[in-house]
Parts: structure tokens; sequence; C-alpha cells
């Protein structure tokens, strides 16, 4: 099979999962766009036990992921790919809204800006992976997904107008079925790895103390980073 027709028959998978889980679901919104669409992706609403007392301003989401240097075979199997072609929008655009929407309800920080201020923390993520695909095999083909994301932060801007990395960390998952003869569309796990990256990152957002001015930022291996004295 050429690569253009796996990565149709991908496409196809997962256009059949749309429609057949949005038959019956008209409250919910049917297009290929997991910031809106449920069924692509929910929520985590993770909140905080401790409220962070600093604003946050989130930057768009940059696309670091390098397609050309995944695997193409495992062993004498082959392996295919999804296309971005599926998503209505770009993955970091749609990556933008969830990240925003999940910081806000967190109440890590008291609230996410539109723009940043000198006293502002940044938030800057990069999109390291996100990809579904199938895997041949002897037994039929695995479906899987991958995701990765880095979360950087920044504190304040210092008297030169710098601003102190203070936590820069990747957060990843992936899923996988086990080999059948109809694995079930990759689509329907992205979503899932998705979320599961996206509590990992709350959770370490949460650890690190960068949305508390009281307390020194904990470096990403513990104890206190340096950047905790440009605190005010």
């Amino acid at each position: 099979m050429t690569k253009d027709r796996q990565t149709t028959s991908l496409l196809a998978l997962g256009a059949g999962l749309l429609a057949a889980a949005l038959s019956g679901c008209s409250s919910i919104d049917d297009t290929a766009d997991f910031a809106v669409n449920e069924l692509l992706y929910a929520d985590v609403e993770f909140v905080t036990k401790a409220p962070g007392d600093v604003e946050v301003f989130l930057a768009p989401a940059q696309d670091d992921r390098d397609l050309g240097a995944l695997p193409q075979h495992a062993g004498s199997f082959p392996i295919r790919y999804g296309s971005d072609e599926f998503w209505e929008r770009p993955v970091p655009a749609m990556l933008d809204d969830v990240l925003e929407r999940e910081l806000a309800h967190s109440q890590l920080f008291t609230q996410v800006v539109r723009l940043a201020a000198p006293q502002t923390v940044v938030i800057r993520p990069t999109v390291v992976a996100f990809h579904v695909g199938a895997q041949e095999g002897m037994a039929g083909a695995m479906s899987f997904a991958e995701v990765a994301l880095r979360i950087e932060v920044l504190g304040p801007a210092t008297a030169d107008g710098e601003r102190p990395l203070w936590h820069d960390q990747t957060y990843a998952n992936g899923q996988r079925t086990e080999h059948s003869v109809n694995p079930i569309s990759p689509y329907r796990l992205i979503g899932r790895a998705l979320r599961l990256a996206v509590t990992d990152a709350l959770s370490g957002l949460d650890g690190s103390n960068v949305a508390r001015s009281d307390v020194p930022v904990a470096s990403p291996t513990g104890g206190a980073a340096e950047a905790s004295a440009t605190r005010r």
C-alpha cells in the first residue's frame, strides 16, 4: 500500500469514528476539532488545592514536530501515520484553546491574560509530538497515538527586561491497542493521550510553585530553583 493510500485509509477511519460517535448526539459539536468536540477531548477539570496569586500569559503554542523522523517500520512490518488533514484547524491552535480553558479552570493563576505585563508569568507551550497511526503485525494491526508537550514557564521581567526560566518540562503520553484484524481508529486514542499529558502538565505546574509568589520555585528535579530569588 502506498503512503497516500495509507494516509487516506487512516483519515477514513477518523471520519468513520466521528460519524458513528455523533449519530444521535445533536447537542455535541460535530467538527474534527478536539478543542470543541467533547467526543475527541474531554476537559480534565483539574483544580489546585492551593490557588496561586499571580496572573499568567499563555503564549501561542509552537509546533516542533519532526514527522520525518518517525519510524516507518517495526522490524519487517510497516507503520502508517494519520495526517493533520483530519483536523479542522492546526493542532497548535486547538491546543491553545484547550490550555487556556484548562489553566483558567485550574485556579493555578489568578487569571489568564491576553497581554503580558512585566510582572506577568509567561507559559510557552511547544508541541513536540502529536500523531496517530497503525502498526502492522502478524495478528493484524495495532492502533496508537502519541502526545508530547513541552511547557516552559518564564518568570516576571527583571530590571533589564529579561525573564528567568522557571520551569522547562516535557509531558508525554502514548496510547496503543492490541493487534487486531479490525483495530479501532487511532483518533479514538489521541484525545485520551492529550488528556493525560495535560493532566500531568497541570500537576507539574502546581508542584513547581510558579504561580505562588510567597514560596520558592521548585525545579523539575526537586529543590528550589535559582530563579526563585527574582520573586517580588
